[in-house]
């Protein structure tokens, strides 16, 4: 189009004042809005520009640009935006022309953020133009252009304008287009954007209310999301400058100042990552990078923060998944399970449990990165891990976490050696338990784990066995607080106790039925300690009897110091029980002994614990009862105390609300729940059957009803054997109880003659508590008698029967008791139904199938075994008459010698040349030595039969302690264990126990040194030095035993079995050490080892004791020149004082010479006859070329012993849990007052007229040391 048809500009009035030609204000508006109304009709493609030049450069000039008038400002940047329009694309102007429009355009938009200014229309115009013609990228190419755009930015996120919400796109739109031209947009543009994202969030507003958007916050999410790459551009550089400047600060790197500035950019970068994550997760990726290489800073403070960024990206709401896109850094962030610092592995794990919960995609990383940090080295770490059992909800655990060695680890840290991780797992474990078992089901897909968490019971109550009472409080508060919770509804809580039971071991059992037993010592003390308290508050007290005051006084305060002594705070604990006695509330004393009766059901059990701990838990107690305020003891301590002794004193457990229900054991459904009520019942009837006294009318209705025959179910003879034996021990205890009607007293008869042994027995025990005992016995008697066991089919069951008559009314047998024994030895003992190999032979005969209807094979093996406790209670019946009577004493004699022979044989009696009934299979001979050894033990607790038993029968017992078979071993060392603990037989048995050295069971073996290891430290045990006076027969038994006689026998012909044996002895005697040796006895072991030298063996070889002519071996020049039979004592001797000094050294202890003089037990050593004699026993025994070699295994062994052994873990675990609480109690005197008490207890015994105090190499001092008892059954008087 010619310049001829284009358009021209109409407007042609002055705009510029001058001083020939004033304008008014009004004047200009009104033209500057005739022109802006003009030049915005003009069409770019039409308008001559030349027309437009005078207005182009009128419009520019600063009397208008800065016109004090805002309208005639907002005109003119409507107009000069029309201009550059037409214009475009080249603006008409200047550099410094167009930096003062922007900057007029700038006073616009500031305007623009009031919609009430009288300009608002124009304004609003002049941003339409300059997005819609892209005039203001202009901006971007003006030598001021950073200081315009952060004016820019500064203007529209200015909190104090408020914009149109329906500018926000158009307001958004012009920065993006600045931005878009601009490759570098001003840092503190960029920090203006992103800072919105910091300083705003919609999902801080409170829910509900209408609440105005923010202007800025919509800005920075619109320019993100519609200029995503430009902005992702921009997002990294100025991710890596604020960083790198943070980072490479030169000026005091390492001062806190410089780690506290570097933490808080770092938390604020990534504060906006997660931020940008949720909203616009697009431009992450221009970051990622960098958070990916923080994870594997140098840095540890932004290792740490990165490590914590990417947990939160893991559980923020974001429409990506940040695993599937960000797969390298996700790896990068599980590495940290493993990173050097612990602080980086803590922040891992405290973002554990909030990952858990919120998501369901990485179960399988975050299990394993569980089951690393659950092993942690850092104590921290391992608490944390357990922290997730405790936060996450157990339907979110079982989801997420499968990985089974989690599960595991938390129950291996319950005996975790730091106490805060300890105790915390402990917890967690058993709420784990107690909510998967109420919320989980069972499935296919998570049995193998039910297959753990089933063993939380059982490891809990294996606590116990750490003998910590801080720990034993807190498994004690957990038993009733998650595993069998207060629940009114009994068959939940029988239900609850089948499950927790069902998958202990023998341990846990042990420890259960331990914790219920010592239920009724604690509710008896602690029903004296109300009485005492109730006697003692009296007001008549005066009237009282001053004597009987005192002494209830003196039981007042030792039943305080028994209660308490078990406690782990065990002075507060007796505090608190004085001023409970002070408070003298006879309301809360009666919810006590309420909460303590035995015959309490658990509902009123509860409501008495609810209203007890509701007034003691009342912060104003003291005061209301005027007690005096201690600073150690408030109400909350006095409750915990009280609730502690509680858990421990209540029925909580064996309560009469459940007897009935254990009492059913029909139930054929689930045969193992039954099989678990059978034993309750059996450990509650003996534990406690008075509970049963209102179920002994069901339990009597039970044996009429029930009827054994060929045809009878397992169940049915289960529960019948339960049954008799209940309602014996009940019947026992409470023998005024039970009525022997006709009918039942005939049951009994039928079934002690025709039922299995077990059957049998009770019913025979039940008929001997019968008004007309004696007479019913002897019915019995004449009914079975005489024996004749092809024409008896119940031979066993009546076996069984005369072997109670034997125990309750011997005398009714006094006329056949020769033929019965004698019969017994030829026809069963002598006699084999079954010989040599049996087809599928069992590999241990258990009682279940000895004592089962349908055993087979087996029946003769029941018969000999009844046969030898038969011949046992015969010989408990004439124990009171062995000493005078000649029979009584030869038979005594005889069976004990049959006892030994069986051992000896390995359970073989039939003689070779017996053809028809040898051999005995060897099912049958494992299970007869067993039985001969414990028919040993039990005849050893009765001290007249006791005497029958040489010393030289006890080494024998060795061949069952290093018995083939497993079951042998473990059962005869049970036994043998429970009687020694309990002082039931001689210390003479107690050598047998240190022949466990080469046990090759670990279990077994770790069994047996925690025994001997809690044993040694009884009150009883340590007062009477029991282990320390047994190395003499130690030393003793080992040099007779058999492989030690053969091997030390072998010195000239084979060397190196000699040297083995040496070794064998060895390890018997460090075996021994590593558990009884320690400062405070060595002086005295190491006396008993020089003291056997002191003496001649009084056993020979082959097991008989001396009996030579004493005068004979005095004057028989002959004798001197044999070789002593004592060597081999004295051999075992010097190794036993090699290994003593090997440990003086290495634990560096004292050695002074014993200020005494011990006699050894006369049945083992004999004195010397003449000073000549006693000479040769003064050199060495080992030759000098052994010497070297024994030191260094010596030196091995014992170097073992004093790091790694069961023993040593076990004392350095006390050593460390004491030095916790004392160190939590902020004091260590008591460790030194119970050393001082030990000291006491070792030297403060009864005086013994074998102790001869030896003054002339003693220090005389001013104490008086008192004498020690070291006598046994066997020393000389």
């Amino acid at each position: 189009m010619s310049s001829e048809t284009k358009t021209q500009l109409k407007f042609d009035k002055s705009i510029i004042s001058s001083s020939e030609q004033l304008i008014s204000t009004s004047t200009l508006l009104e033209r500057l809005a005739k022109l802006q109304d003009e030049l915005s009709s003009l069409n770019q493609e039409t308008i001559d520009l030349s027309s437009l030049n005078q207005y182009r450069d009128d419009l520019i000039n600063r009397k208008l640009l800065k016109h004090k008038d805002n309208g005639v400002k907002a005109f003119v940047a409507c107009c000069i935006s029309d201009i550059l329009r037409l214009y475009a694309p080249d603006a008409p102007y200047t550099d410094t022309q167009l930096t003062d429009f922007f900057k007029l355009v700038l006073v616009e938009f500031k305007q623009l953020g009031d919609s009430d200014n009288g300009y608002y229309i124009q304004q609003k115009y002049l941003v339409l133009k300059l997005l819609e013609y892209r005039s203001i990228v202009l901006i971007a190419d003006l030598p001021t252009s950073p200081k315009l755009i952060e004016e820019l930015f500064v203007i529209f996120y200015n909190e104090s304008y408020h914009f149109d919400p329906s500018l926000y796109n158009i307001i958004g739109s012009i920065l993006g287009e600045v931005i878009s031209e601009i490759d570098s947009v001003p840092m503190p543009a960029l920090k203006i954007i992103f800072n919105k994202f910091l300083t705003y969030s919609p999902d801080d507003l409170p829910k509900g209310l209408a609440v105005a958007s923010n202007c800025g916050y919509e800005l920075s999410l619109l320019l993100c999301n519609k200029y995503t790459s430009r902005m992702s551009r921009q997002l990294t550089r100025y991710y890596s400058e604020i960083l790198y400047g943070v980072t490479n600060d030169k000026n005091d790197q390492h001062s806190y100042e410089a780690s506290v500035k570097l933490s808080r950019t770092v938390e604020k970068l990534h504060k906006l990552v997660i931020r940008l994550w949720e909203t616009v997760p697009d431009m992450v990726a221009s970051v990622i990078g960098f958070v990916y290489h923080e994870l594997s800073s140098q840095d540890e403070i932004i290792r740490k923060l990165t490590t914590k960024l990417v947990a939160q990206l893991l559980i923020s709401k974001s429409d990506v998944n940040f695993i599937a896109t960000q797969e390298d850094t996700f790896k990068a962030w599980l590495s940290k399970i493993a990173d050097v610092s612990p602080e980086v592995r803590i922040e891992w794990i405290q973002s554990i449990p909030n990952i858990i919960t919120k998501t369901n995609n990485i179960s399988d990383s975050i299990g394993k990165g569980l089951a690393k940090t659950f092993i942690d080295s850092d104590y921290r770490v391992r608490k944390l891990s357990a922290t997730v059992f405790i936060e996450v909800p157990v339907a979110d655990i079982w989801r997420t976490i499968k990985e089974e060695s989690v599960y595991t680890s938390l129950l291996h840290l319950t005996r975790e050696k730091n106490r805060e991780v300890r105790e915390l797992c402990i917890k967690a474990a058993a709420k784990f338990y107690s909510e998967s078992i109420d919320t989980i089901g069972r499935t296919d897909d998570n049995a193998d784990i039910w297959d753990i968490v089933d063993n939380i019971p059982n490891t809990l109550f294996n606590l116990y066995y750490i003998n910590d009472y801080n720990i034993n409080e807190q498994v004690d508060h957990l038993i009733f607080e998650y595993l069998l919770p207060l629940e009114t509804d009994d068959t939940k809580r029988v239900h609850r106790l089948m499950q927790v039971i069902s998958h202990f071991d023998s341990k846990a059992y042990s420890s259960f039925f331990a914790f219920n037993k010592r239920q009724l010592q604690m509710s008896l003390a602690l029903r004296k300690y109300i009485e005492f308290c109730e006697i003692l508050n009296n007001n008549n007290v005066e009237n009282e009897n001053e004597h009987d005051i005192t002494e209830i006084t003196i039981k007042y305060h030792k039943t305080i110091d028994w209660l308490s002594s078990s406690m782990a705070e065990s002075q507060k604990v007796s505090e608190s029980l004085e001023i409970l006695k002070k408070m003298n509330d006879p309301r809360i004393f009666f919810l006590i002994k309420s909460c303590i009766a035995t015959e309490v059901p658990i509902i009123t059990l509860k409501n008495c614990f609810k209203e007890l701990f509701n007034k003691l838990r009342d912060s104003g107690l003291f005061r209301r009862y005027n007690i005096p305020t201690i600073s150690t003891i408030m109400p909350r301590d006095l409750a915990s105390h009280i609730e502690v002794i509680l858990y421990r004193s209540a029925p909580l457990i064996y309560n009469v609300s459940k007897v009935a229900l254990f009492l059913h054991l029909s139930n054929k459904h689930n045969l193992e729940e039954t099989e678990l009520k059978r034993k309750l019942l059996d450990e509650v009837s003996r534990v406690n059957p008075s509970l049963f006294k209102d179920q002994i009318r069901t339990l009597k209705d039970n044996v009429k009803e029930l009827t054994i025959n060929d045809s009878s179910s397992e169940t049915d003879i289960a529960t019948l054997n339960e049954t008799l034996k209940t309602l014996y021990k009940i019947s026992k205890a409470l023998q005024d109880q039970i009525e022997f009607d006709s009918f039942f007293l005939s049951r009994l008869h039928d079934f002690a003659m025709e039922g299995n042994p077990i059957i049998s027995k009770y019913a025979t025990k039940l008929i001997s508590l019968c008004p007309e005992n004696k007479e019913e016995m002897d019915r019995l008697r004449s009914y079975i008698l005489p024996l004749d066991k092809e024409k008896d089919s119940h031979f066993i069951s009546h076996l069984v029967v005369l072997m109670e008559i034997f125990k309750y009314f011997p005398n009714l047998l006094d006329d056949s008791s020769i033929d019965i024994v004698s019969y017994l030895i030829k026809e069963v003992l002598l006699s084999n139904t079954t010989v040599g190999t049996i087809d599928n032979e069992l590999e241990w005969v258990d009682d279940t199938v000895l004592n089962g209807t349908k055993n087979g094979n087996y029946a003769s093996l029941t018969s000999k075994v009844y046969t030898l406790k038969l011949f046992t209670n015969k010989l408990r019946s004439i124990a009171d008459t062995v000493e005078e009577d000649k029979l009584s004493n030869s038979f005594a004699q005889k069976i004990v010698k049959l006892f030994f022979y069986l051992i000896a044989s390995g359970g073989e009696l039939v003689p070779e040349t017996n053809t028809e009934n040898f051999p005995t299979p060897e099912s049958y001979q494992k299970r007869l030595r067993l039985t001969a050894g414990l028919q040993i033990l039990k005849i050893a607790k009765i001290s007249n039969l006791n005497d029958f038993i040489g010393s030289t029968d006890v080494i024998k017992l060795i061949n069952l302690v290093e018995d083939e078979s497993l079951p042998v071993r473990r059962i005869f060392l049970d036994k043998l264990n429970d009687y020694i603990g309990n002082e039931l037989i001689s210390i003479k048995f107690l050598p047998l126990v240190f022949f466990t050295a080469y046990e090759p069971d670990k279990e077994l073996k770790a069994a047996t040194k925690t025994w001997i290891n809690y044993t040694v430290n009884k009150e009883s045990f340590k007062k009477g030095t029991f282990f320390e006076r047994v190395l003499p027969r130690l030393i003793h038994a080992i040099s007779h035993h058999p492989d030690i006689i053969d091997g030390l026998d072998a010195k000239d012909t084979d060397e190196e079995e000699y040297r083995n044996t040496l070794t064998t002895a060895v390890d018997y005697l460090v075996f021994f050490f590593d558990s009884i040796a320690a400062q405070d006895n060595f002086n005295l072991l190491y006396y008993l080892s020089e003291r056997v030298k002191n003496y001649q063996d009084n056993v020979s070889e082959e097991g008989d004791e001396d009996d030579e002519d004493d005068d004979d071996v005095e004057g028989d020049e002959d004798n001197k020149t044999k070789k002593p039979t004592s060597d081999k004592m004295y051999i075992i001797s010097e190794l036993s004082q090699m290994i003593l000094l090997q440990l003086k050294e290495k634990r560096n202890w004292q050695h002074s010479p014993y200020p005494g003089k011990l006699n050894l037990p006369s049945d083992l050593f004999k004195p010397f006859l003449s000073v000549e004699d006693a000479r040769t026993s003064f050199k060495t025994y080992i030759d000098e070329k052994y010497i070297e070699s024994l030191k260094s295994n010596i030196k091995v062994k014992v170097g073992k012993i004093v790091y790694a052994s069961q023993t040593q873990r076990q004392r350095a675990q006390k050593r460390l849990l004491a030095h916790e609480y004392n160190k939590n109690m902020g004091g260590g005197k008591k460790s030194k007052l119970s050393k001082s008490s030990r000291k006491r207890s070792r030297s403060e015994d009864g005086d013994d007229e074998n102790v001869e105090p030896n003054y002339e190499n003693v220090r005389k001092s001013s104490r008086v040391r008192k004498t020690v008892n070291y006598r046994d059954d066997s020393d000389s008087e």
